[in-house]
C-alpha cells in the first residue's frame, strides 16, 4: 500500500485545500458516468457457508473455475478449500491499491511562519478548480452499483481472457500426482545425492537437493541418457495388492552431464524433498487437453478407490487417491467422478443408496488405474473400497 504524507501547516493547508477541492470535483464527475463504463474486477465479501466452488458457480458460471478466483487472492486465502466470513476476495486481477494517508503534526516553526506570512482567511479567494471535461452520458445498458450484470453476462464479457478459461489439467498437476506401477517393471535410476560435500564433517551423510541445485544419478543398466533429457524423481512407498507400488513424485530434473552410468542433473521443479536413495525415471509425455470443458454424463462408469497416496487419518481436499479405472475403461485426463457413500441412513431409517460425498478430478491416467485429485469432501468415511461414479466426461 502506498503512503501519502500530509503536512498540517497553514501554508500547506491552503494548497492542500485546493487539491482536495479539485479532486472532489473530479471524483464527483467520474462517479456520475465514467466509473460505470470502466469494467473492473468485482470484490466479494465472504458470507458464512460459502466456498470458492460456490463463488465460481455464481460469478463465473462454472464451479470448476474456482482455481482462477484463488489465484487472485493468494495473499488472503492460505488454503483454497477454507475461506472465512468477512474476507474480501477479488474476482479478477487487482487494480491500483488504495492510498494510505499519514498526517504529520505541524512544528512550532510552521506555526510561527504561518502567523507572520499568511493573510487572514477571509482575504484569500477560494481556489479555482481546473476545468474538467464532462463525462459521456451513461448508456442504458451500463451496469451500476445498484444493478449488476447477471453472472452469464459477466462470463460472456470475459471469455476472451485466458485467465478465465477452464483448463482440465495443468502440467504441474499431472506430474505431481503420482501413480500405481500396476506391477510393471519400470527402468528406475538411483539418486546418489546432491552435488557438493557438506560444509561440516558432522552433518549427516544424507543430503537434500534444492531447486536449481544438482544431483548425481546412477542410470540403470542399458539406459542411454543424453544431455537435456528430463527425469521424474520419485519416492517408491508401499505396495497395493495386485496393483503394484505407489509412486510419489518429488521433483523433475534435467540432465546436464553424462559419463557412462554416472549422470548429473539439475533440479528444475520440486514437489517435495529430493534426497538420496530416491528413484528416477524418464519423464512421461504430458498431452495437454487444452481448454476443453468436461460435459455432464448420466449413468457413468462405476469404480472404487484402491488406495490413498499419502497415509492420513482422513481424506480431505487436495489429497490424491487411486481408482481402479484407466485408459482401457475410457477414462481420460480431466474426467470428473463423484465419491459415493451407500451406508448413510435415509428417510425413515432406510438406507439411501449412492449418496454423493465428494468430487474427484482425474489428473493422471494409466492403462488400468487413474489418479484423482480430491476437490471437496462432505464426509470423513472415504478410503479403500469407497465407490466412485463418472459424472463429467472429457469430449473425445
Amino acid at each position: 500500500m502506498r503512503r501519502t504524507t500530509i503536512f498540517r501547516s497553514s501554508r500547506v493547508g491552503w494548497t492542500a485545500a485546493a487539491l482536495v477541492f479539485a479532486a472532489a470535483n473530479l471524483s464527483a464527475q467520474v462517479s456520475t458516468g465514467t466509473e460505470q463504463q470502466t469494467q473492473g474486477p468485482t470484490v466479494h465479501v465472504v458470507q458464512t457457508g460459502e466456498t470458492l466452488w460456490d463463488l465460481a458457480q455464481t460469478y463465473l458460471g462454472d464451479p470448476f473455475l474456482w482455481p482462477e478466483i484463488y489465484r487472485f487472492n493468494t495473499t488472503v486465502v492460505e488454503d483454497p478449500h477454507w475461506i472465512f466470513p468477512g474476507e474480501e476476495l477479488w474476482l479478477g486481477p487487482r487494480g491500483e491499491e488504495p492510498t494510505e494517508i499519514v498526517a504529520i503534526e505541524p512544528t512550532e516553526l510552521d506555526t510561527a511562519q504561518a502567523q507572520q506570512v499568511d493573510p487572514p482567511p477571509e482575504q484569500i479567494a477560494p481556489p479555482t478548480p481546473p476545468p474538467v471535461a464532462p463525462p459521456p452520458p451513461p448508456t442504458e445498458t451500463a451496469p451500476t452499483v445498484f444493478q449488476r450484470p447477471p453472472p452469464q453476462a459477466t462470463v460472456a464479457a470475459r471469455q476472451s481472457s485466458a485467465a478465465y478459461r477452464y483448463r482440465p489439467v495443468r502440467r504441474g498437476e499431472f506430474y505431481a500426482a503420482g501413480f500405481l506401477t500396476e506391477g510393471e517393471s519400470l527402468p528406475w535410476a538411483s539418486v546418489v545425492g546432491r552435488v557438493g560435500k557438506a560444509a561440516l564433517p558432522s552433518l549427516p551423510a544424507s543430503s537434500d537437493g534444492m531447486i536449481h541445485g544438482e544431483v548425481d544419478i546412477t542410470a540403470p543398466s542399458g539406459a542411454a541418457y543424453q544431455v537435456g533429457d528430463s527425469l521424474l524423481v520419485t519416492r517408491l512407498t508401499r505396495r497395493v495388492d495386485q496393483w503394484g507400488t505407489i509412486v510419489v513424485p518429488t521433483g523433475i530434473v534435467r540432465v546436464t552431464n553424462v559419463a557412462g552410468s554416472s549422470v548429473r542433473a539439475r533440479i528444475v521443479t520440486q514437489f517435495d524433498r529430493v534426497t538420496d536413495a530416491q528413484s528416477a525415471i524418464p519423464l512421461e509425455t504430458f498431452d495437454d487437453p487444452g481448454y476443453v470443458v468436461p460435459v455432464p454424463v448420466e449413468n457413468g462408469s462405476m469404480g472404487e478407490i484402491l488406495a490413498v497416496r499419502d497415509i492420513e487419518a482422513m481424506v480431505g481436499p487436495q489429497d490424491i487417491v487411486f481408482v481402479n479405472l484407466g485408459r482401457s475403461d475410457g477414462v481420460a485426463l480431466g474426467d470428473v467422478f463423484e465419491i459415493l457413500d451407500s451406508s448413510r441412513p435415509g428417510a425413515g431409517g432406510a438406507a439411501q443408496p449412492w449418496v454423493s460425498v465428494g468430487i474427484l478430478h482425474i489428473v493422471h491416467v494409466r492403462e488400468h488405474t487413474a489418479s484423482g485429485f480430491v476437490l471437496n469432501v462432505n464426509d470423513t468415511g472415504i478410503g479403500t473400497g469407497t465407490p466412485v461414479r463418472l459424472i463429467r466426461k472429457m469430449p473425445s
